[in-house]
């Protein structure tokens, strides 16, 4: 009994290990679209994004005629986009400068009838708190801040007077890596980023991966 029982563990380790190390199925290859099939193609499915329910044909490219089709077709998709970027830019232009002459015909009209009101402000009596002076009609309200002082500073003129006068608790610094300058003495060896002139490891520096880019220039 116990010898069937391991014979029975051995297979089924067995076959977890076969099919552990199954190579993996591959998908059936595309099949070969030729150039008439891709003159006939309707690029408006390029719209709509691909569903389950819809995907788009399968097919690769095999020779070069198919490629330079390709290639015609994405510049003729850059042409159109640049077209319909130009004429957008030109309407926005156009609205933009309607925009800015309501704003201007805002500004000057504001500033007239508010001169007005400012005027008219001061033959009226008004509520006065500690900040402000104010009168309230049905459609707004006239307000006038009371004043006050305040300071600004320059901060090289004041960091000039705080080194001259002994208050250098007074100037915050600020500390920061001269990455630019570090950088040249680091090499990444392995997965480790190692510092050359000392052969040290370096902490606070990740190796970002860069994957592989493909473009087709046209």
């Amino acid at each position: 009994m116990a010898t069937t029982k391991k014979a029975i563990a051995e297979a089924e380790q067995a076959a977890e290990i076969k099919e552990a190390t199954a190579a993996p199925a591959t998908e059936p290859e595309a099949p070969a679209v030729t150039l008439d099939e891709l003159e006939g193609m309707d690029m408006n499915m390029f719209d709509v994004e691909e569903t389950e329910s819809a995907p788009r044909p399968v097919w690769r490219i095999t020779d070069d005629g198919c490629a330079d089709w390709a290639c015609q077709k994405i510049a003729e998709e850059k042409a159109e986009l640049d077209r319909i970027t130009s004429l957008a830019d030109s309407q926005i232009e156009k609205i933009q400068q309607r925009v800015e002459a309501a704003q201007r015909r805002y500004e000057n009209g504001t500033r007239f009838l508010t001169g007005k009101l400012a005027e008219y402000f001061e033959t009226v009596p008004h509520k006065t708190t500690k900040t402000k002076h104010s009168y309230r009609l049905l459609s707004g309200t006239l307000v006038k801040k009371i004043g006050g002082r305040t300071m600004k500073q320059d901060d090289d003129a004041l960091l000039a007077y705080l080194k001259a006068s002994d208050n250098e608790d007074m100037i915050q610094t600020t500390e920061k890596p001269k990455w630019g300058e570090f950088k040249k003495r680091l090499e990444i060896v392995g997965g480790q980023i190692v510092d050359k002139t000392t052969g040290e490891l370096v902490e606070g520096v990740q190796i970002i991966e860069k994957p592989d880019t493909f473009t087709v220039d046209v």
